[in-house]
């Protein structure tokens, strides 16, 4: 299933944003969603924020984590940014573990600089990879 990307390899990307995430939650405590958000939903419909993203951190990280979690993903072979993808797609949900080959057909369409900047920047990206190895059986 995963021929250009260890497993190790995606522990490590998630640890990683993990650790984003908490330097995220740090920076965006006490913060409200009202506080940031310019039109208020709906009850039940959710606002996307920054609350969504890791890109608050790259201001504020002095440990440089978030641009290490960056590099770590840009510097994969394509190959393996793929199969990272199509991990994280079978992790949030698009996908089915037993639909593996149509998310690696779509990760392999999608893959750009741009693409790899988006995910790097998923504040989920840690849940989205380890759901993704825990639905492929890989953990």
């Amino acid at each position: 299933m995963l021929n250009h990307l260890s497993i190790d390899q995606i522990k490590q990307i998630a640890e990683l944003s993990n650790e984003c995430r908490a330097i995220r939650d740090l920076i965006l405590n006490k913060t409200y969603q009202t506080d940031v958000d310019e039109v208020p939903r709906a009850r039940g419909e959710r606002n996307p924020s920054s609350f969504d993203s890791l890109e608050v951190v790259e201001a504020a990280d002095d440990s440089g984590k978030y641009q290490r979690l960056r590099g770590m993903i840009a510097d994969l072979p394509q190959d393996a940014q793929i199969e990272l993808r199509a991990v994280m797609w079978v992790g949030r949900g698009d996908f089915a573990a037993g639909e593996w080959d149509k998310a690696m057909a779509r990760a392999d369409g999608s893959a750009s600089e741009t693409a790899i900047d988006t995910m790097a920047e998923k504040a989920d990206l840690h849940d989205y990879l380890m759901k993704g190895l825990y639905k492929l059986n890989l953990l």
